[in-house]
C-alpha cells in the first residue's frame, strides 16, 4: 500500500538503511519510531554486515503491528525488541547511535514534536544520527497545491480511483499534519542538532538527516 501511495517509497528506505549503516555505533541502539510490521529494521538487519553488539529497537503504538513485527524477525540476523508506546507521550531514548522516523512525524501532534525531538537529541550519543523522512508542504500556496494535484496523479498511475484518494484525504484531515521543510529544519535545529541537510526530495516529501 505505501508503495502505491508513497513516492519513492523503497528508494527512500534505501537511503535511509544507508545513513544508518553509516552511522551506527558498536555497543549503541538504533531505533525505529513507528516501526509498523518491522520491515524497515529487518532490511537493516541484513545489512549491517558486522553488528558489533548493535541493538536494533522498534516502537510502535499498535500491537497488532508489532506482533506482525516480532514474527518479521523470526529469522533474522539479529534480534530485535518491540516496544508499544505513544509518540506523543514522554519517550525515552538511550545510548542510540541512529533514530529513524519514516513517516512518523507527521502523525505526531504538533505541539509534542519539540519535545519528542530534543528527547531523540537527548538519547543521541555524540556523532549519532536522526533520519527523518516526511510528507511536507510548500510555504507557496500555488506551488502546495501542484505538490497535491502531483500526489494524486501518482496514486491515480498506481490503481487508486478519484473516490478513494478524496477519501482517503478526508481521513487523514487533521491527523496527518505536514510542516514546510523550513519548519521541520527549525524544529530538528530548536532540539540541538546544528548539522542538517535534506538527502531527498519529491514535490512534498522530504528526507532529512541531522548530526548531533
Amino acid at each position: 500500500m505505501l508503495q502505491r501511495s508513497v513516492p519513492m517509497y523503497q528508494e527512500c528506505q534505501d537511503l535511509a538503511v544507508h545513513w544508518c549503516t553509516k552511522y551506527a555505533k558498536p555497543s549503541t541502539s538504533v531505533y525505529d519510531l513507528g516501526c509498523s510490521t518491522g520491515k524497515f529494521l529487518l532490511k537493516l538487519a541484513e545489512k549491517l554486515e558486522q553488528p558489533k553488539n548493535i541493538e536494533l529497537i522498534g516502537l510502535d503504538n499498535s500491537a497488532a503491528m508489532l506482533k506482525k513485527a516480532e514474527e518479521t524477525f523470526n529469522n533474522s540476523p539479529l534480534p530485535c525488541s518491540m516496544i508499544e508506546t505513544d509518540l506523543n507521550k514522554k519517550l525515552s531514548i538511550e545510548n542510540a547511535s541512529v533514530v529513524v522516523m519514516n513517516y512518523t512525524l507527521q502523525f505526531v501532534k504538533q505541539d509534542n514534536r519539540p519535545t519528542l525531538l530534543k528527547s531523540i537529541y537527548d538519547g543521541l550519543v555524540s556523532g549519532g544520527s536522526l533520519i527523518l523522512i516526511e510528507k511536507v508542504k510548500s510555504e507557496i500556496s500555488d506551488l502546495n497545491q501542484s505538490f497535491i494535484e502531483f500526489h494524486h496523479q501518482f496514486k491515480e498511475e498506481n490503481g487508486y480511483s478519484k473516490l478513494e484518494i478524496s477519501q482517503k484525504r478526508e481521513a487523514l484531515e487533521n491527523v496527518l499534519i505536514p510542516w514546510t521543510v523550513e519548519q521541520n529544519t527549525e524544529l530538528i535545529r530548536s532540539a540541538g542538532f546544528s548539522t542538517i541537510d535534506l538527502f531527498f526530495k519529491w514535490n512534498n516529501f522530504a528526507g532529512f538527516i541531522a548530526l548531533k
